[in-house]
């Protein structure tokens, strides 16, 4: 977790210091390149030391040599920190911050023009000489390479560097302020406004691009440090304001009615730079905690967004018209479209028989659904309803329980075919056992009043029979039980092959040596599914056509067909045989039916194994009545379904 933490921290650092796409990063390079210009400009004027040019253009030389110097070194540490050079920039800032301590030095020492560091024998018309600096320019350079080397040694934003940039633009302010509200008298029109328009431009520069880079970093914005520097700026003029007019007052003596002007001047300006800087405080805050309750309000959104979207139920909100006005992707996957073309919508024409806007409480019922491939579904379906601003809402979930309840209609379908296989296996059980048991009383009596083997060879060919015919029920019930819980791997089955095996093992009877067997199956004809349930299928249709041929036929025939279309095979056994009493075609493929009892011995459980293995493979049985005999159809899938 801790590198995890490490890396997240690097990539942070990595886009605040080297996202060249970003405006304030172009910005800061722009200032920084014509704050060196300005900076290489003054100090060329300065090294020239052109006497008549001071006397011609004295504003040239309002910025001191030291000053332009400090400016260079800080444009240089400007332009690596937003060029990803965090050591180049953190030297330039040093040597900066060196200067602007020496020329503080100086002031506290009291040395004079000529006793300063890089101090020349010219001077401006003025009085200004190349080796001096301000105090208040001294201090602003001070503070602008601290939080340099704040934001560099942390590669972002912090809350102490902002607050040290914010100082230096007050300061620079004050000064562009105090010369543009007293033109007359210039840089000098108070003390603390000792700073050249140069001077206090270059600042604003170098500050305002580097004050608003990424503030989101530390948790702020754009708009709330703007208004906040839009306060201290006005109080700042107030409080400018304020501090001449007290030394104007001190300095001239006006008349009483003046004198009281004045003084309700000053408190109005006291009250309303007071008021101002409340009220921006207080909107500040105001501010911050509505970002407080978006943001909270973006995580709630976000999490129950990501409930919405990844519920495995489908949930619709419908209006008090029927209109569908949300739904989440959990609708698409049940009805077929898309939330475009549902939203908007009546509820409708998803479901027919049912408006949830119309029920009360939050029930929960089972109503049909419509697919967008007109399948109609089951749905179970949970309503609420509530108010959404001037209106009534209905919210809805909504479960597709059409497999389920098939499952349920299974299981109750197996039920009962389990209460009928148990009834009529008990009495199919017991039926030749009494039967034998019986016979085998008769065969005794007969033995002991001295029959003859003649005499008794009857009543034994029925004890053999009646055994037959409960061998023949057990195998039954074995191959039905293999039907249903039998698994095996599907294999590619060639369906012609199979067809000849069945053929080969019915005629080893009496009855299949009688039959004429026409085959028409492709040689290359295959099926991909499991061969012992395939091969079942095969022996149940062919067994059936053979065993209830029709004696009086001189000519019973057995026609085999198989075809593949459309990614199915379909496989059909027809015959001339005897055939199926339309009355009886209802009950076929049901379990213990049997139609020619007079014809064959059975158990009734051909038909219904066939319909299950067909179905346990993916596909469908199906019986057509022919003029003469009966025709059996299995349609199973070309590729494994089951």
């Amino acid at each position: 977790m801790g590198a995890a933490r490490l890396a997240g921290l690097d990539g942070a650092r990595a886009d605040f210091m080297g996202a060249d796409q970003d405006p304030y990063d172009q910005a800061m390079r722009v200032s920084a390149a014509l704050v060196a210009l300005v900076a290489l400009s003054i100090l060329v004027l300065w090294s020239a030391g052109s006497p008549e040019l001071f006397e011609t253009e004295p504003m040239l030389f309002a910025m001191p040599f030291n000053a332009a110097l400090a400016f260079l070194l800080a444009a240089g540490a400007a332009w690596c920190l937003v060029s990803n050079q965090p050591g180049l920039a953190r030297g330039l800032a040093l040597a900066g911050l060196a200067l602007a301590l020496v020329a503080l030095f100086e002031h506290s020492r009291g040395l004079g023009p000529t006793e300063r560091f890089l101090a020349s024998p010219f001077a401006s018309p003025t009085g200004q000489r190349r080796g001096g600096m301000a105090i208040n320019t001294a201090i602003c350079f001070a503070l602008f390479t601290l939080a340099s080397l704040r934001i560099g040694s942390v590669r972002r934003s912090s809350r102490t560097a902002l607050s040290l940039l914010a100082t230096v633009l007050l300061i620079a302010a004050g000064s562009m302020l105090g010369t543009v509200m007293n033109i007359a008298a210039g840089e000098d029109w108070m003390r603390l406004a000792r700073m050249s328009p140069q001077t206090a431009l270059c600042f604003a520069l170098l500050v305002l691009p580097l004050y608003f880079r990424r503030p989101e970093t530390i948790g702020q914005d754009r708009a709330s440090l703007a208004a906040f520097l839009t306060a201290a700026l006005y109080v700042l003029v107030t409080g400018l304001t304020f501090i001449e007019l007290k030394r104007q007052q001190a300095s001239v003596t006006l008349p009483n009615g003046a004198a009281d002007v004045q003084a309700t001047l000053i408190a109005i300006l006291l009250v309303s730079g007071l008021a101002f800087f409340c009220l921006i405080v207080y909107a500040l805050r105001v501010v911050r905690r509505q970002k407080q309750t978006a943001r909270e309000l973006a995580g709630t959104h976000a999490r129950l967004s990501a409930i919405f979207d990844n519920a495995a139920d489908g949930i619709v909100t419908i209006d008090e018209r029927g209109h569908i006005l949300l739904v989440n992707p959990a609708c698409e996957r049940i009805f077929g479209y898309s939330t475009r073309e549902m939203v908007g919508r009546d509820i409708g024409f998803l479901m027919p028989d049912s408006d949830p806007s119309s029920q009360e409480g939050s029930e929960t019922r089972e109503v049909m659904g419509r697919r967008r491939d007109g399948r109609r579904i089951e749905l179970e379906i949970s309503t609420a309803r509530f108010p959404l601003g001037r209106q009534m809402v209905a919210s809805a979930i909504l479960r597709d329980v059409s497999q389920r309840k098939q499952h349920e209609r299974q299981i109750l379908e197996a039920n009962a075919e389990l209460e009928e296989f148990s009834y009529r296996t008990s009495h199919d059980l017991r039926s030749p056992i009494a039967s034998s048991l019986g016979l085998i009383a008769i065969c005794r009596d007969m033995i002991a009043d001295g029959a003859s083997l003649a005499d008794v060879e009857p009543v034994l060919a029925r004890i053999e029979s009646g055994f037959r015919r409960l061998d023949q029920l057990i195998q039954n019930i074995i191959l039905l039980t293999r039907t249903k819980v039998m698994e095996e791997p599907s294999a590619d089955v060639p369906v012609l092959a199979t067809v000849r095996d069945s053929i080969d093992r019915m005629r080893l009877s009496d009855e299949g040596r009688q039959i004429a067997f026409l085959i028409d199956i492709p040689e290359t004809l295959t099926i991909k599914t499991k061969p012992s349930r395939f091969r079942i299928i095969t022996d149940t249709l062919i067994s059936n056509a053979v065993r209830y041929a029709d004696p009086a036929e001189a000519l019973p025939e057995v026609r085999i067909l198989a075809q593949s279309r459309f990614g199915w095979v379909t496989l059909s056994v027809g015959d001339n045989g005897l055939g199926i009493d339309p009355a009886d075609e209802q009950n076929l493929f049901q379990m213990f039916k049997r139609f020619h009892p007079s014809r064959a011995e059975g158990s009734g459980l051909g038909l219904y194994i066939l319909r299950k293995s067909a179905e346990h493979l993916g596909g469908s049985v199906a019986y057509r009545r022919r003029a003469k005999g009966s025709e059996f159809s299995v349609r199973l899938p070309q590729g494994d379904k089951a």
